[in-house]
């Protein structure tokens, strides 16, 4: 992937997942960072990526388990 490639995704999906991640989060400044951390792991496992998903579906899919982890980190 691409430098490009990612900015792409994140202009046509970052809203999408920030607010999936507001969601669950509600909290604005940790939605943000909680979505810059999804398209970084994105970014860093492209490979594993084997589009028999859509782009958009991997990345809410990279959201959830991110926001998971976050979730699990601060509970205890």
């Amino acid at each position: 992937m691409e430098q490009e490639e990612l900015t792409e995704w994140f202009d046509k999906y970052g809203q999408a997942i920030l607010t999936f991640i507001l969601l669950m989060v509600r909290d604005y400044q940790q939605a943000e960072d909680l979505t810059q951390e999804t398209f970084i792991k994105a970014f860093r496992n492209q490979h594993q990526f084997e589009r028999k998903s859509s782009v958009k579906t991997w990345l809410y899919s990279i959201a959830h388990n991110v926001t998971k982890d976050y979730f699990r980190k601060n509970t205890h």
